[in-house]
């Protein structure tokens, strides 16, 4: 059977029948075809086939728009209803179902951004009432009664960093408000004092484990692996009093000959470089004798260092640095993949970011440089 052909005269009344007034000849059924909207009076290029045979509309501008803006005020009717069904009060117009709306809790009043198809999949709970989130002002309090003195905004999440000053010995830390809720009070300094046991070890367990690491023990064991016990590195003959507990960790046994780390209660700069040939700005901890991480080998040149009566207090600042920059977007330098390890994880790309900024950023906890 041959299929029926669409004369000219039939399309533009087809065409004007549904609003649509053409401009042009009639170019076939699967072509645009240049149209005046009789409602609005834009000009459009609908197809015959999506207008007369899909049930399209002739107006893809304003009278589309207002269709669906139309349709949105209907639908949002029953989308209010079942907002307020799973007890969300809506505090603007309905966006779409897929789309972010803010709505109040009716039970705590928390204000959230919900959107109507998670609400239907049962997605509903209000992460406030369940405690998965916390105020503001509930964290600082918390932070307070632990014992430490928040230094910057609360970062919005539970386990993301929070620079903070001990309130006991003032020194600097970056616990989480989830570490500080669940453990208490989060010091580095005040729990070298007072370290809990997690490991028990005997008296020659211990002695084994001091002689691993180069450390041989001068006094008898003092009965607890968490406890300073004094001994002379195998090494250098340098006197010092591990904690046994802490001699697998990463900084080795002796704090005079150890390759790595750096001794966390001696004082410790954190110092600010730049590379002009890379557009790189950098960051680190370091302590005297020791080289920087970005050395001036390498064409790194020191703009300004801070100076701090403990190292860990430094790497506590230069954590929030680290935070603070790559919140606002800035990457490494160079970019991601190009390079890796320590030195370019503590860079910052100077396209995204100033030195000006950076620098105001630690002086708002440290002061001038040193």
């Amino acid at each position: 059977m041959a299929r029926r052909r669409v004369t000219e005269a039939a399309a533009v009344r087809a065409l004007l029948e549904r609003g649509a007034q053409p401009l042009e000849a009639f170019p076939g059924t699967q072509h645009p075809w240049r149209c005046r909207c009789l409602r609005c009076g834009e000009i459009n290029f609908p197809r015959y086939n999506d207008v007369v045979n899909k049930g399209g509309g002739p107006c893809q501008g304003t009278c589309r728009s207002r269709k669906i803006a139309d349709k949105l005020m209907h639908d949002g009717v029953k989308a209010a209803a079942a907002m307020e069904q799973h007890g969300w009060l809506p505090l603007e117009r309905y966006p779409g179902a897929g789309k972010a709306w803010q709505c109040r809790c009716a039970q705590c009043a928390a204000v959230k951004t919900k959107r109507l198809t998670h609400v239907r999949n049962g997605r509903a709970r209000c992460t406030h009432c369940a405690g998965q989130t916390t105020d503001a002002t509930v964290a600082a309090a918390i932070m307070t009664a632990a014992g430490l003195a928040p230094l910057t905004p609360y970062p919005g999440l539970e386990l993301r960093p929070w620079l903070a000053r001990c309130l006991r010995c003032t020194h600097l830390g970056a616990p989480t408000l989830a570490s500080v809720r669940l453990r208490g009070h989060q010091c580095w300094a005040c729990q070298a004092i007072a370290f809990p046991t997690r490991r028990a070890l005997d008296e020659q367990q211990a002695v084994a484990c001091m002689l691993t690491h180069g450390l041989h023990p001068l006094d008898p064991y003092p009965g607890r692996a968490d406890a300073p016990w004094t001994s002379r590195c195998t090494t250098c003959d340098s006197y010092s009093a591990p904690v046994p507990q802490k001699l697998p960790g990463h900084h080795g046994g002796c704090p005079v000959c150890a390759q790595q780390g750096i001794s966390p209660g001696e004082p410790g700069d954190l110092y600010l470089v730049l590379h002009d040939d890379l557009r790189a700005l950098g960051w680190g901890v370091t302590q005297a004798g020791r080289r920087h991480l970005h050395s001036a080998r390498r064409a790194w040149q020191v703009l300004a260092c801070w100076r701090f009566p403990a190292a860990q207090d430094a790497w506590a600042l230069g954590r929030h640095l680290k935070q603070q920059i790559r919140a606002s977007g800035c990457p490494t330098a160079p970019p991601a993949g190009a390079a890796s390890g320590p030195v370019w994880a503590q860079t910052a790309s100077l396209d995204h970011v100033s030195s000006s900024q950076v620098v105001r950023i630690i002086e708002e906890i440290a002061g001038p440089a040193s």
